[in-house]
């Protein structure tokens, strides 16, 4: 008998109880009122004593929960994500903007979204669009796509004197940047190597002992200005 696959389980959305109890306070409003208020308006039968739970992080609220709240508090559900956004699912959902909205903005279906969420393919002009859609920064977009090893792979061999053959390549992970700042990032990596070789060892002389070694997409980024 074939054995059934399953899903493996949504991490859980993040979630920063200060900022919930912060922008609560701020509005004057008491955890009796957002309960009574979820219950009202988006039919969601939560007791105070959930509220002050979130708040304190005695427990954590679901998708659904953090987007009705947010609503409630009259702010982004980033807002109360305390900065913590890591997948395309976090980021999407700190903008409060549903799948269907994304795919539209992307131009591919909510089914293949959904998909590409998870994992993401999209080619580069789709990257480009995501990027504006879900306000992500060339780092950023870059994490929440899972690229952060083939970008560091490019580098690597850009850092190895074939930097011309990388700039392209670069480009097509992160869109958004333009030719002439990546040609200028790629080949000072290829020129810093080539010239000390200690900032990432091997090769030349090695680096002084208080010397930090720095990470290739750390001075990437460094170099671009991000």
């Amino acid at each position: 008998m074939p054995r059934r696959s399953h899903a493996s389980p949504a991490a859980p959305v993040p979630f920063e109880p200060g900022a919930a109890r912060a922008v609560r306070s701020a509005l004057g409003l008491s955890p009796a009122m957002v309960a009574r208020a979820l219950a009202d308006s988006y039919a969601m039968p939560v007791p105070p004593q959930q509220v002050i739970a979130w708040e304190v992080g005695a427990a954590h609220p679901s998708e659904r929960e953090l987007i009705a709240l947010a609503r409630v508090l009259w702010c982004l559900p980033g807002q109360l994500m305390g900065g913590r956004a890591v997948s395309l699912r976090d980021h999407r959902l700190a903008l409060d903007l549903p799948q269907e909205e994304v795919a539209r903005r992307i131009r591919v279906t909510r089914r293949d979204y959904t998909r590409m969420e998870e994992r993401w393919d999209g080619d580069r002009t789709q990257t480009r669009d995501l990027a504006v859609a879900l306000q992500l920064s060339p780092p950023v977009l870059i994490r929440a796509c899972g690229r952060e090893e083939q970008l560091e792979e490019l580098l690597r061999r850009a850092i190895d004197g074939r930097w011309q053959a990388q700039v392209q390549p670069v480009r097509d992970l992160v869109p958004m940047l333009a030719e002439g700042p990546v040609t200028h990032a790629l080949q000072s990596l290829a020129a810093e190597k080539a010239t000390s070789g200690a900032l990432w060892g091997g090769g030349g002389a090695p680096a002084p002992a208080e010397t930090p070694e720095v990470e290739p997409l750390e001075r990437f980024w460094a170099l671009i200005g991000e």
